[in-house]
């Protein structure tokens, strides 16, 4: 079955539909799987146009999406809220279990895209202020190095050093994710009002139970 192609108002109707059925509170929170789930499905595409060299981000994501659903439909009741499943986890002190791995450490690493897209996304937007020179290459680089290069080996963030050199330039870029020119700045206010708060959210919620150094 062909891979879907990317579509970049598809991602953001995606995450603008996601549902929480706790409350919001200070400590964060986690949204419903199911539709976050499949907006993270349409992330994994998105790193298909970054070149070869992000190709190993998508199948990381992909698997773990995967991880995620197969959770959901052994025990609905549980995962049907990430934060019911999570904090159930945690209270029984199976978060940290790798084999099978655990929803709270496989929601991490999908946590970690999520991150890396908010900064991409942001910096793109700075990009287009009057006097910018910022290019893609550094947008990707900045938000590579605040989401994913940590918890990358050396040889790895080598690998991306070098697929960095291939980027073409960021108006060659949103042409090709299917992003109107005319409707850049509307779609990027889009993206950050979801991400920036989503982001906010789930690592607040990390961070109260102890959960951002899971293995």
């Amino acid at each position: 079955m062909a891979t879907p192609a990317f579509d970049f108002v598809r991602m953001v109707t995606a995450f603008e539909a996601l549902t929480w059925s706790q409350d919001a509170r200070t400590g964060g929170r986690l949204p419903d799987a199911a539709p976050f789930l499949a907006a993270m499905s349409e992330v994994a595409l998105l790193f298909d146009q970054l070149g070869t060299g992000f190709g190993f981000v998508r199948k990381d994501i992909t698997s773990k999406v995967a991880i995620l659903r197969s959770h959901l439909a052994a025990a609905p009741d549980t995962y049907r809220s990430l934060q019911t499943g999570v904090t159930a986890e945690a209270a029984a002190g199976t978060a940290a279990v790798t084999s099978p791995p655990s929803a709270a450490r496989t929601l991490l690493r999908l946590l970690w895209a999520t991150k890396f897209l908010a900064v991409l996304m942001a910096e793109l937007g700075s990009a287009y202020t009057p006097g910018s020179t910022k290019t893609l290459r550094d947008a990707v680089g900045k938000a590579y190095g605040a989401a994913l290069r940590p918890h990358h080996s050396w040889v790895v963030a080598k690998g991306v050093a070098a697929a960095l050199l291939l980027l073409p330039s960021k108006e060659v870029f949103l042409t090709k994710v299917g992003v109107d020119l005319a409707r850049r700045e509307e779609l990027l206010r889009r993206v950050d009002a979801v991400f920036g708060p989503l982001v906010e959210d789930c690592y607040a919620f990390y961070e109260r139970h102890q959960l951002l150094g899971l293995p």
